[in-house]
């Protein structure tokens, strides 16, 4: 179920290799035992135009979506665990955050809830 952006230069995507950021991304989630592996939603948002700072520094930002229901602490520990994931991947970048938001249950509807709640079959 969570949804994970990842947003970063083109460049640093590409150097590092797309691929390979998205699978550590979400290798670091599943490690950290919250969720199913198949159930992880990671996508990338690459930038040709950005700027960090006073210049065009690297960075990586990740927001992951959450339903609610996590404590804060478990929420900090994943964000840091998969800071700590996107450090070892990319030592020399500077600019590496990562924020975890809530997705209030009562709100949230995916396919299969529609399809249930529809009368329809999934």
């Amino acid at each position: 179920m969570p949804h994970c952006l990842i947003d970063c230069p083109q460049t640093l995507a590409q150097r590092v290799g797309e691929q390979t950021l998205l699978a550590t991304v979400h290798d670091a989630l599943d490690a950290f035992g919250l969720f199913k592996a198949g159930d992880i939603k990671v996508r990338l948002n690459t930038f040709e135009h950005y700027r960090c700072g006073a210049g065009a520094d690297d960075f990586v930002h990740v927001v992951l979506s959450v339903l609610s229901g996590r404590s804060a602490e478990q929420r900090r520990r994943l964000a840091s665990a998969t800071v700590a994931a996107l450090v070892a991947l990319l030592p020399d970048v500077e600019s590496l955050s990562m924020e975890v938001v809530e997705m209030p249950r009562e709100t949230f509807v995916n396919r299969s809830q529609y399809l249930q709640e529809a009368g329809l079959s999934a």
